[in-house]
């Protein structure tokens, strides 16, 4: 992390000065002294390797006493005019003081992000140019909607572990309606038609006696139930009269067969 930090990323004076002012930006300028060991290599060009020093030993690792990641360190000082030597060690052992600008994020803190990767659960997004954190898509598909490449997004920070050699960021995405505000169902009404007006015309009961007697007379006539009786029992006495004819025609081809055998041959 911290040679990402070295070789990609160098903030200038103004973008961390603008950090630091802002309380929601989770970055923090913090004044305090700060003990190195450096080489006798560097006496030629002391301010140079000091300054490498720190770059190489300080940006982009979680310390400690600071209790972040440092950004960037400026107005270096040194404290005192010698260096301090043992007799087992060639390393010169130095104190000094500078401006180290940390980023300490916060549960809950709102930070601006840009979209790097999305796909179908989560979107990948990177702030300060080198810090990926990790933002969850939940079951409400407004969340994934109008998300592009490159898009700047605000977020919350959930769930955080920067002592890693990797920091780990997860965040929540912040939608258009507000922060923290929940949105609500919304239900459509669907308002009921007037009821119609039927006009009803009174009828006389004469009226209501010629319609009978028209429909009476567009209807088939029945036939009577006698005439009904007469014709289902024609039809049972020709079935008998098949069924007998058949039985004798039988008893005929039977007799015939008894015959032919019989007869010498």
């Amino acid at each position: 992390m911290a040679k990402i930090l070295q070789k990609y990323i160098k903030f200038s004076t103004k973008e961390l000065e603008n950090y630091a002012a802002n309380p929601g930006s989770c970055v923090r300028c913090i004044n305090t002294d700060m003990h190195l060991a450096m080489g006798p290599y560097g006496m030629d060009s002391f301010k140079q390797a000091l300054y490498e020093l720190l770059i190489r030993t300080k940006v982009g690792i979680y310390d400690t006493r600071l209790d972040g990641i440092c950004l960037g360190i400026k107005n270096i000082k040194m404290l005192g005019h010698t260096a301090s030597l043992r007799a087992d060690d060639p390393t010169m052992h130095l104190l000094i003081n500078a401006d180290f600008y940390v980023f300490r994020p916060v549960t809950g803190a709102i930070l601006d992000g840009v979209v790097r990767l999305i796909s179908k659960h989560q979107i990948s997004v990177v702030i300060y140019r080198v810090f990926n954190t990790t933002i969850r898509f939940t079951n409400k598909r407004e969340c994934r909607e109008g998300i592009t490449m490159d898009q700047e997004i605000k977020f919350r920070i959930k769930n955080f572990d920067i002592s890693n050699v990797m920091p780990y960021i997860e965040g929540e995405l912040i939608t258009e309606e507000g922060e923290g505000a929940q949105k609500q169902n919304r239900s459509t009404k669907f308002g009921s038609p007037p009821p119609e007006v039927i006009d009803v015309k009174e009828e006389n009961d004469e009226e209501m006696l010629d319609g009978l007697l028209e429909v009476l007379k567009q209807e088939p006539d029945l036939l009577p139930k006698e005439e009904e009786k007469e014709k289902t029992k024609k039809k049972s006495s020709g079935k008998r009269k098949k069924t007998e004819n058949g039985e004798k025609e039988k008893k005929k081809t039977k007799k015939v067969k008894k015959e032919i055998k019989d007869e010498p041959v």
